[in-house]
């Protein structure tokens, strides 16, 4: 429960991306580390991709919206091939593996979500500092976090869901 102490604000989103987060590792748990770079068809990313995707935007998240530089750690592999804009088609050699990229991925979600309570409903409420459509979508740093601690990670949840039907490996049952 909030606290005088506590932003309500950031007890929504870390709630939330407690759940989404607890999805996508469910997604991950019974993927043979042999298939994680498997692409099963054209256009379809890898979960090598996918996690090693959603895993280098949490130290971006620490350090662009939350002025919490302090907490942004160096990423075990390389985040080149991994950014917006990128489609995962490169050499499976360029894609982390999946005991290197979870432990990482697992570990900066939760770093944002333990802290998002104390975060100040000032720093929530200060201007979006990225550029173009995502801050005209997104106008604040509250917009931005909470985005990226649930939706940005729910739509690749949604990737690997589609990837996991198409492999044979059927959904994640709760």
């Amino acid at each position: 429960m909030p606290t005088l102490t506590t932003s309500t604000f950031g007890n929504a989103i870390a709630r939330g991306s407690t759940m989404s987060l607890g999805y996508l590792l469910g997604l991950a748990e019974d993927i043979p580390a042999d298939r994680w770079h498997d692409k099963c068809m054209d256009g379809m990313n890898h979960p090598a991709f996918i996690y090693g995707h959603l895993a280098i935007y949490p130290n971006r998240v620490l350090g662009a919206f939350l002025d919490r530089e302090d907490l942004v750690i160096e990423c075990p592999f390389d985040a080149a091939p991994l950014g917006q804009g990128e489609d995962g088609s490169g050499d499976a050699a360029l894609y982390p593996a999946k005991d290197v990229v979870l432990p990482f991925m697992k570990e900066r979600y939760e770093t944002i979500i333990g802290i998002l309570p104390e975060v100040p409903a000032s720093v929530f409420s200060a201007a979006n500092p990225m550029e173009g459509k995502f801050a005209e979508s997104l106008p604040t740093r509250g917009d931005a976090v909470s985005f990226m601690m649930n939706n940005h990670i729910m739509m690749h949840a949604g990737q690997v869901s589609h990837w996991r039907r198409a492999m044979g490996m059927g959904s994640l049952h709760p």
